[in-house]
C-alpha cells in the first residue's frame, strides 16, 4: 500500500499542473493518514505539512478543512512523539470547534480528548485530568453510560489518575471499565484484556499485589495465545508481571522474565526504542533487589543519556530515572552523587507535580535517607518531619507508609541526640508492625533493634534487655529470621528505600536483616555483660 502511494504521489508531481490544488488538497491529505497508518509517520508528516500550509493559504486558517488538517498533523506529530508540536496544533483545533461547533459536540469532545492525551504524554496531568472529566461527562449524558466511547473515556481518565497517585479513584473507574468491556466485548476481547491489565497496574499501586498477579497471568496467556510469545503486547505483559514479582520480593522470578522482555525489546525495537529503555529500567530495579548494584548502575545510566536526550532533562520519565540511580548510588555508598541528583529530583517533581504529590513526598524520603547517610541530620529532620506530616495527611496514621517515615525521623532523632523524640516514635513503629506483620517478621525485629537502642541511650536497660532476648528469641526459632528479606507488604512504599540506622553511622537496609540480627546479637552480648560487671554504666553497641 505504503509504495503504490508513493508512485501516486510521484505521478501527481510529474502531471503538467492540471486541477493541482484539487487532486492536492483531496487526495494528498488520504495519502498523508495511509501513510501514517501503515507506520511511515515521517513521509506523512511532510506530506500533512503540505496540506496544511495549502488550505490555510487558499482556505483560511478558521476554515473546517484547515482544522481538520492541523488535526491530522497533530496524530502524526503523537506517533513521532513530537508532543510539543503536537499540543500547539490539538490548542488551535479545540478552540476553533469549540467557537464553530460548540462545547458538545461529538468532534469537540474527540478534540478534547485527543489534547488531553497529549497532555498525559507531556506529564501535564492536572491539565489532563480536566479536560477528560467534562470528557466524561458530556459522553455519559449524550451516549450513555455504558457506551464504548462512555467506557473509553473513562479508561484515559483512570490512566491520569493513576500518574497523579490517585489509585482509588482510578480503581474505581477501572472496575466498571472491566465489568463493562467483559459483558459487552467478552473476555478475550484485546479491550477487555487491555482493561485487565489497567486495573492489574492500579491493584498494584495499591499494594494489592495478588489481585495484581491474577489479572497479569491472564493478561500474558490471553495475550500469548492470541497473538504470539514475542508480540510486543505479550512482551509488555511479561513485564507487568515481572514488576508485581518485584513488589512481592520475588526478584528471582522477576530477573527471569525482565532479561527476557529486555533481549526481545532490543531484538525487535532496538537499543533507542522507549520500551526498550523501560526494560533496562525495570531490569535495573531488580538487580538492586538483588544487591547487584554494578548492573544495576550500568543499566540506569543508559537509562538516564537515553530519556534526557529522548524527553529531555524536565520530563517526569528522566526524572524518575534519576531517581533510580541516585538509588543505587545510596545503596553502594555513593552519597554525593546520589545527593546531586536526588536534589534536582525533588526540584523537579515540585514544581511538575506539586508538593503533596505521592511521588514528591517519596522524593522527600529518598533525599533525607542520603543526607542522614551524609550525617546532614539537620537537613535529614527538616524533610523527614514535612514527609510524616504529608504521610499522616494523606494515607493516615496506620498506613505502612506513614509507619516507615515515623522510623526514619525516628533514626534522625537518635542521631541528634534527640531520644525522647525517637522513643516514642519506635514504641508505635513497634506495635504497628507487630500488629501488621506478626511479631516474629524480620522487619519487626528490626523495629525492637531500634528501640533498644534508644532504650540504651536513656538508660533504660531492662527494657534494652527484654527487646534483644526477644528478637535472639525469635532468630533461633524462625528460620527465615537469619535470612535476608524485603517486607513487599508494606504497599509499594519502601522499594528501593535506605532503611534506619541501628547504629548511627551504619546504615542497615531492609535487604540486610541478617546483618541486623547480627547487631541485634552484639547488643545482647553487651547487655550481658553490662548486667554482670558494670549494671549502671552507660551501654556501648560494637560495630560489627
Amino acid at each position: 500500500m505504503a509504495t503504490h502511494v508513493r508512485a501516486t504521489i510521484e505521478h501527481s508531481k510529474s502531471e503538467s499542473g492540471k486541477n493541482v490544488v484539487s487532486y492536492f488538497d483531496d487526495s494528498y491529505a488520504k495519502f498523508g493518514r495511509l501513510l501514517r497508518e501503515q507506520g511511515y509517520s515521517g513521509e506523512a508528516d511532510k506530506l500533512e505539512i503540505q496540506v496544511l500550509d495549502a488550505r490555510t493559504s487558499i482556505l483560511g486558517l478558521e476554515h473546517p478543512e484547515t482544522i481538520n488538517a492541523m488535526k491530522n498533523l497533530a496524530a502524526t506529530c503523537r506517533n513521532l512523539g513530537k508532543y510539543i508540536e503536537e499540543e500547539t496544533l490539538e490548542i488551535q483545533v479545540l478552540d476553533e470547534r469549540t467557537r464553530i461547533l460548540g462545547v458538545e459536540h461529538p468532534d469537540t469532545i474527540i478534540a478534547m480528548g485527543n489534547l488531553a492525551a497529549t497532555y498525559r504524554n507531556l506529564g501535564k496531568y492536572t491539565q489532563a485530568a480536566k479536560l477528560e472529566i467534562q470528557v466524561q461527562d458530556a459522553r455519559t449524558r449524550i451516549l450513555g453510560v455504558e457506551h464504548p466511547k462512555t467506557i473509553n473515556a473513562m479508561g484515559y481518565l483512570a490512566a491520569t489518575y493513576r500518574h497523579q497517585g490517585k489509585y482509588t479513584e482510578a480503581e474505581k473507574l477501572e472496575i466498571h471499565v472491566l465489568d463493562a468491556r467483559s459483558r459487552i466485548l467478552g473476555a478475550e476481547h484485546p479491550e477487555t484484556i487491555n482493561a485487565m491489565k489497567n486495573l492489574a497496574a492500579t491493584y498494584r499501586n495499591l499494594g494489592k499485589y495478588t489481585e495484581a498477579e491474577k489479572l497479569e497471568i491472564q493478561v500474558v496467556d490471553a495475550r500469548t495465545r492470541i497473538f504470539g510469545v514475542e508480540h510486543p503486547k505479550t512482551i509488555n505483559a511479561m513485564g507487568y508481571v515481572a514488576a508485581t514479582y518485584r513488589h512481592q520480593g520475588k526478584y528471582t522470578e522477576a530477573e527471569k522474565l525482565e532479561i527476557q522482555v529486555l533481549d526481545t525489546r532490543s531484538r525487535i525495537l532496538g537499543a533507542e526504542h522507549p520500551e526498550t529503555i523501560n526494560a533496562m529500567k525495570n531490569l535495573a530495579a531488580t538487580y538492586r533487589n538483588l544487591g547487584k548494584y554494578t548492573e544495576a548502575e550500568k543499566l540506569e545510566i543508559q537509562v538516564v543519556d537515553a530519556r534526557t536526550r529522548i524527553f529531555g532533562v524536565e520530563h517526569p520519565k528522566t526524572i524518575n530515572a534519576m531517581g533510580y540511580l541516585a538509588a543505587t548510588y545510596r545503596h553502594q555508598g555513593k552519597y554525593t552523587e546520589a545527593e546531586k541528583l536526588e536534589i534536582q529530583v525533588l526540584d523537579a517533581r515540585t514544581k511538575i507535580l506539586g508538593a503533596e504529590h505521592p511521588e514528591t513526598i517519596n522524593a522527600m524520603k529518598n533525599l533525607a535517607a542520603t543526607y542522614r547517610n551524609l550525617g546532614k541530620y539537620t537537613e535529614a529532620e527538616t524533610l523527614e518531619i514535612q514527609v510524616l506530616d504529608a504521610r499522616n495527611r494523606i494515607l493516615g496514621v496506620e498506613h505502612p507508609g506513614t509507619i516507615n517515615a515515623m522510623e526514619s525521623l525516628a533514626a534522625t532523632y537518635r542521631n541528634l541526640g534527640k531520644y525522647t523524640e525517637a522513643e516514642k516514635l519506635e514504641i508505635h513503629v513497634l506495635n504497628e508492625m507487630t500488629r501488621i506483620l506478626g511479631a516474629e517478621h524480620p522487619v519487626t525485629v528490626r523495629a525492637m533493634a531500634n528501640l533498644a537502642l534508644t532504650y540504651q541511650h536513656l538508660g533504660k536497660y531492662t527494657a534494652a534487655e527484654k527487646l534483644v532476648i526477644q528478637a535472639q528469641q525469635v532468630r533461633s526459632r524462625v528460620p527465615g529470621a537469619k535470612s535476608p528479606y524485603t517486607i513487599a507488604t508494606m504497599a509499594n512504599v519502601q522499594q528501593a528505600q535506605e532503611t534506619q540506622l541501628l547504629h548511627e553511622r551504619s546504615p542497615v537496609h531492609e535487604e540486610e536483616t541478617s546483618d541486623l540480627i547480627q547487631v541485634v546479637l552484639n547488643l545482647l552480648q553487651t547487655l550481658f555483660s553490662i548486667a554482670h560487671h558494670h549494671k549502671h554504666r552507660h551501654l556501648h553497641i560494637p560495630k560489627t
